[in-house]
């Protein structure tokens, strides 16, 4: 099997053996359906795994007798206790862990020849190829002689049986290195000292030609005392080792896993990439656990990353420099010395960080030189040494007699050389500025072209901010503007803009767009400058709207994008056949059209839609192959179908969302590897079920095609915690379509899914954006007749939701769509209390209170108007004959029909 039909594969592995007997054929059988030759490779794996498992994963007797008592318990019963059970001279006390490659427990030795704990660590028996015992304990002895005070001994190693591999190791009892920096809030010099004592147990067993493979802060322990102690040092080896024990047979999929294992957040790029590894493997991951020692974050790892493109950053991805990151930090021991991290160590950092292995450290021993080195103010390695660089480091070691002297000498100097000095400073200086201003507008010249356009896609535009605003201070200073500096200056100052947008650096972004708006101050200084700035004042424009968008500033975010339409609108007047001025034009009109439909002001925010809309399909007229354009014109439609969906034209809206697939999916398909357009037709497919469902309309078909692209999505990335989002919201639409279920199963299958819900973002709370889709699951969950243990679920959810509902609407202005989720709560816990009426009234009540905190919406949000009708009769049921309430319900039934 080749490396992509193993990526593509393993996902499905995992969910496959994760899942019961019966489900698991189950979702074998809809795999056949999908990729029959897929589902017939998983088939092999998965029989070949139950033959290793059949093998034992620990050898008799110890683990015959887990397995018998766990046949005998329900699934989710967790293991029994082995404690006080034997593995060879070894008597297990308790659990410690278990991971990927197995359990570890802490143990004592039995038979008398020593006092004392260790921890006895058992691998997967699949990791492993059949046999060759001998060639296992070999391994073990030789790295039991890694003999250092900073790596925990592996005082034995074998195959118990012949089958299952153990290994016996010093017992360390101690805290993560990095939790232990910041628990003892260690300075940089303590910091780098603490890490030298890893160094060097790294470089002892890379003197012997042993890597680690697997260096991160779990793996590296300190005691009380502050004593390092590193972890599973060679076990890598003995699993590489061990894959290849049966000479003549080639490894299965399993065992080949454990060749190339690794923890990807500490994996270098060539471990990602399945090339050799070498010394330099492991200073890569040395790098990026000084990174995160000394920075406080990881180089290239983002939390909202999905695990493929972390992976895909450790490969591309070039770190921040380590003294900007330590800046932004909240930690103040880290951010209170980010100065000390400028120079040495930030170039030390970056060289064991380089993506090809030939371009770092070649080993620990090399990167200890130099961190020593930084120590004792020594000039390191990793730099030229220029003349200026070493004399500093000397007058940083020699200071006293540095001072001393030169106070002579400085005295002798001054009086010989100042006039020659004088004289060839100023011409000097002239050559400098003026190379200096070249240089400048070089990179700026550079900036704003092709590299600009090359980082934007991958999201890298944060590499120009620091360089672009070391060329503008160096222009400041170059006197009077002309009208194509100006220009130059803005358009630079915008991507700054952007890139500080992009960063959420919103307060940071204001100064450089702020400036870049007045350079661009009125008409065009030149007919033929016309168009370049036109575009200008349109980018700074929009970026400044979004600034303020971002903030919840909703009307200075209006007057800027309205100025953003105003010039592109300029620009067209004055050349009506630019295809540039026209979609900026449309953009401008689109920005607008979400702005007014989030004021609640649908009117306004159709008009610019549908402008937006007419002036994409005249461009798609003159390039109907522009994927480009056709993406934009699909986006603005599902903009449309969105708005006519929240003034209750469903049917309308419904025939939106239609016009709006056919590109997006032949996008998809003309793209399959970019899954971003999968992503795009799911959401374009549960929109259109919601429209339906409102209009009284089968939802099951276009649900069915959207669990399936979902499912697809899912498998492509299994980490991506907004298309987990997604796939759930499509089976709480299926969920609500069920008839046939009895309100008690409904109730308990929505609790499951709302609890699965706010599982998706472990030990964070669920976005905001979330929660009308978790008041939605609780009203499918609102069955009257729930049995104690359901009822008691529900009522805790409940409170959960509304608790997060009361944070979101203390925010200002209030979203329509959190007024919603607020108001249909209530509305819920009304019904609910339908026996006492105190309770009932008061969540009415609370209901109206919530309604006037936004006006507007009566006779234009559809869902608000339905939920005040309901309100209304909740507190009052004569209502219904007063006209406002008519009114009210008349405006909903025309709003369908159109």
């Amino acid at each position: 099997m080749d490396r992509q039909r193993w990526l593509a594969l393993s996902p499905l592995l995992d969910e496959l053996l994760d899942l019961p007997p019966a489900a698991r054929e189950h979702r074998l059988e809809r795999l056949q359906t999908e990729d029959a030759d897929a589902a017939e490779q998983l088939r092999r794996m998965l029989a070949r795994a139950e033959e290793l498992q059949q093998q034992g994963f620990l050898s008799e007797p110890v683990v015959a007798q887990w397995q018998e008592a766990l046949a005998s318990v329900p699934d989710d019963t967790p293991p029994p206790d082995l404690a006080g059970q034997a593995i060879g001279p070894y008597l297990l006390e308790r659990q410690l862990g278990q991971g990927g490659m197995g359990t570890v427990w802490l143990a004592r030795r039995a038979d008398g020849r020593f006092e004392g704990q260790v921890a006895v660590k058992f691998l997967m028996a699949g990791l492993f190829g059949r046999g060759d015992a001998g060639r296992f304990a070999r391994e073990g002895e030789i790295l039991a002689r890694l003999s250092h005070p900073h790596i925990a001994r592996l005082l034995d190693a074998g195959l118990h049986q012949s089958q299952q591999p153990y290994l016996v190791l010093e017992y360390v009892d101690g805290q993560p290195i990095d939790v232990y920096c910041r628990q003892q809030q260690l300075d940089v010099e303590g910091r780098v000292r603490l890490f030298l004592d890893v160094l060097g147990a790294v470089a002892h067993a890379h003197a012997r030609l042993i890597l680690h493979r697997d260096l991160k802060p779990s793996n590296i322990l300190v005691t009380r005392e502050g004593d390092v102690k590193l972890l599973d040092f060679g076990i890598a080896k003995l699993l590489a080792d061990a894959t290849q024990a049966e000479q003549g047979a080639a490894a299965t999929e399993l065992t080949q896993r454990a060749g190339s294992a690794f923890t990807p957040q500490f994996a270098a790029p060539e471990q990602v990439q399945q090339a050799d590894v070498t010394t330099a493997t492991d200073v890569y991951a040395l790098g990026v656990l000084l990174y995160l020692l000394l920075g406080g974050h990881h180089p290239t790892a983002d939390d909202t990353q999905t695990q493929l493109d972390r992976l895909k950053a450790v490969v591309d991805q070039v770190p921040r420099r380590l003294s900007d990151v330590a800046a932004s930090q909240d930690d103040t021991v880290i951010a209170g010395q980010a100065r000390q991290l400028r120079g040495d160590l930030d170039t030390i950092v970056a060289k064991a960080l380089k993506k090809a292995p030939a371009q770092r450290y070649a080993n620990a021993q090399a990167l200890a030189e130099d961190l020593q080195r930084w120590l004792d103010h020594e000039p390191i390695r990793a730099r030229p040494d220029s003349r200026l660089y070493v004399l500093s480091r000397f007058v940083r070691r020699h200071r006293l007699a540095v001072a001393a002297g030169g106070v002579a000498v400085a005295a002798l100097l001054a009086l010989t050389t100042t006039s020659l000095l004088q004289a060839r400073r100023a011409e000097q200086a002239e050559q400098q500025a003026q190379a200096r201003r070249q240089q400048a507008e070089d990179v700026l010249s550079f900036m704003l072209g092709e590299f600009a356009d090359k980082l934007r896609p991958i999201g890298r535009l944060e590499l120009l901010d620091s360089v672009g605003g070391k060329a503008l201070k160096v222009l400041d200073s170059s006197g009077p503007l002309s009208a194509s500096d100006r220009l130059q200056r803005a358009k630079a100052l915008t991507v700054i803009g952007e890139v500080r947008v992009s960063k959420r650096d919103l307060e940071g972004a204001q100064e450089p767009l702020q400036t870049a708006t007045e350079l661009l101050q009125g008409d065009p200084p030149a007919a033929d400058m016309t168009a370049a700035w036109r575009k200008a004042q349109g980018a700074a424009a929009f970026w400044q709207g979004e600034v303020f968008f971002r903030q919840r500033q909703l009307e200075p975010a209006e007057k800027h994008w309205a100025r953003y339409r105003d010039v592109s609108a300029k620009w067209l007047r004055a050349d009506a056949k630019n295809a540039d001025a026209q979609l900026e034009l449309s953009y401008a009109e689109n920005s607008l059209g979400s702005l007014w439909l989030r004021q609640g002001q649908p009117a306004q925010a159709e008009e610019a839609f549908r402008r937006s809309l007419q002036l994409k399909e005249a461009l798609l007229l003159q390039r109907p192959d522009d994927a480009a354009l056709q993406s934009d014109w699909a986006d603005t439609v599902s903009w449309l179908g969105g708005l006519l969906q929240q003034t209750g034209r469903y049917v309308s809206a419904a025939q939106a969302f239609n016009r709006a697939l056919p590109p997006v999916q032949s996008l998809r398909q003309r793209h399959p590897a970019d899954l971003e357009w999968l992503k795009r037709e799911t959401g374009l497919l549960l929109n259109l079920s919601d429209t339906q469902t409102a209009a009284g309309q089968s939802p099951l078909t276009v649900l069915s095609q959207a669990r399936s692209a979902a499912d697809q999505l899912r498998r492509g990335d299994p980490a991506n915690v907004s298309w987990a989002f997604l796939a759930l919201e499509i089976d709480a639409n299926l969920l609500a379509q069920r008839a046939d279920l009895p309100p008690a199963a409904r109730a308990v299958q929505a609790l499951a899914l709302l609890q699965k819900l706010e599982s998706l973002r472990p030990g964070k709370p669920p976005l905001d954006s979330w929660l009308p889709r978790s008041v939605r699951l609780l009203e499918l969950a609102a069955s009257p007749a729930c049995a104690h243990p359901a009822c008691e679920a529900r009522d805790q959810a409940l409170a959960r939701v509304e608790q997060r509902l009361s944070a979101v609407m203390a925010k200002r202005p209030v979203s329509l769509e959190a007024l919603n989720a607020a108001v249909r709560l209530q509305l819920l816990k009304a019904n609910l209390h339908t026996a006492e009426e105190p309770a009932r009234r008061a969540a009415c009540g609370q209901a109206q209170e919530l309604l006037q905190l936004r006006s507007g919406w009566l006779q234009a949000h559809a869902e608000l108007t339905q939920r005040w009708l309901e309100v209304q009769k909740c507190l009052d049921p004569r209502v219904v004959d007063q006209p406002d309430w008519q009114a009210g319900r008349a405006w909903l039934h025309r709003q369908r029909d159109l």
